[in-house]
C-alpha cells in the first residue's frame, strides 16, 4: 500500500457522484465544510474545482468558479490531464479525491502546475492510508466499492512530490472524523469519538500548497574577493597588463 508505483498499467475507475462512495454524502458534506475553512487561504480571482466529484461542489455563489470533469454535471467538459484551461491562468486550484483514482497521478500534478498561475493556490483532498478506514472496505466493499478500489497516498508521500513540484506546502490536517465501517453513515458512533482523539485515524487529509515562483537576485554592488599572498598579486586580480615588461626589462 506504501510502496506502490504511482502509475497504473491499468485505467482505475472514477466515482461519478458522492453516493457511489461509502458514507458519501457524510464525506460530502465534511469537503464542503474544510473548503469553506480554508476560503480565506484561497487565492482571490479565477477558481476552478476538478473532477466528477468537484462538479457536485459546484456552489452558485461562486461566479468566479468553474468545475472541470470528464463526465457529470460540470461547467466544462473535458480530460483531467488535459485541461481546457490557459497556462498560467487559475489562481486556486481544487482538487478533492481525483489522484487514488487516476492511472497517471504524476501527470496530473504537472498539469495542475502548468494551469496555476504564479503564488497559485492548490487544495488537495486526499483518502489517509493511515487511517483503519482503508482496512472496513473490507466489510463494506459488496456494497459500496468506492474508495477502496482506488490507491491510497499518504499525507507525507504528497507533500515530497508537491516540493519536487515547486511547491510550499502551507497547511495540511486531517478530516472526515469516522472509519467508514458502514456503507451509509448513520449519525456519529464510537468510531468518531476515536477519530476526534486520534486525528491521524481521520479518512481523509486536505493540503493547501503555493506554487512558488523563482526569481533570481540580482547583485548590483560588486563584491571582490580579497587574497593577500606574499609580496605577490592575487591571480584573480591579475590582468593583461600585468605582463607587460619594460623595455629596460627585455
Amino acid at each position: 500500500m506504501f510502496i506502490k508505483p504511482a502509475y497504473s498499467k491499468v485505467p482505475l475507475k472514477t466515482p461519478t457522484q458522492w453516493s457511489s462512495l461509502a458514507c458519501g454524502e457524510f464525506i460530502k458534506s465534511q469537503t464542503r465544510e474544510v473548503m469553506h475553512r480554508y476560503e480565506r487561504k484561497m487565492k482571490p480571482g479565477c477558481q476552478v474545482i476538478v473532477g466528477n466529484l468537484g462538479a457536485e461542489l459546484q456552489q452558485q455563489e461562486h461566479i468566479d468558479r468553474v468545475s472541470v470533469a470528464p463526465s457529470g454535471q460540470a461547467d466544462m467538459l473535458g480530460i483531467l490531464t488535459e485541461l481546457p484551461i490557459k497556462t498560467d491562468s487559475v489562481d486556486t486550484l481544487i482538487s478533492p479525491f481525483t489522484l487514488e483514482f487516476h492511472q497517471h497521478p504524476h501527470q496530473l500534478l504537472r498539469e495542475y502546475t502548468r494551469v496555476l498561475d504564479d503564488d497559485g493556490v492548490l487544495v488537495l483532498m486526499g483518502f489517509n492510508p493511515v487511517s483503519p478506514a482503508v482496512a472496513s472496505g473490507f466489510f463494506v466493499r459488496h456494497a459500496k466499492p468506492f474508495p477502496w478500489c482506488g490507491r491510497y497516498f499518504s499525507i507525507a508521500r504528497m507533500k515530497d512530490w508537491l516540493a519536487l513540484l515547486g511547491f510550499d506546502v502551507k497547511y495540511s490536517e486531517y478530516f472526515v472524523p469516522h472509519l467508514l465501517h458502514k456503507a451509509e453513515f448513520q449519525g456519529l458512533d464510537w468510531s468518531s469519538s476515536l477519530c476526534e482523539k486520534v486525528r491521524v485515524f481521520n479518512a481523509a487529509y486536505v493540503l493547501v500548497a503555493t506554487k512558488q515562483t523563482l526569481i533570481g537576485r540580482i547583485n548590483t554592488v560588486s563584491t571582490r574577493r580579497k587574497v593577500r599572498l606574499s609580496g605577490q598579486q592575487p591571480a584573480t586580480a591579475m590582468t593583461s597588463d600585468s605582463f607587460k615588461l619594460d623595455k629596460s626589462e627585455r
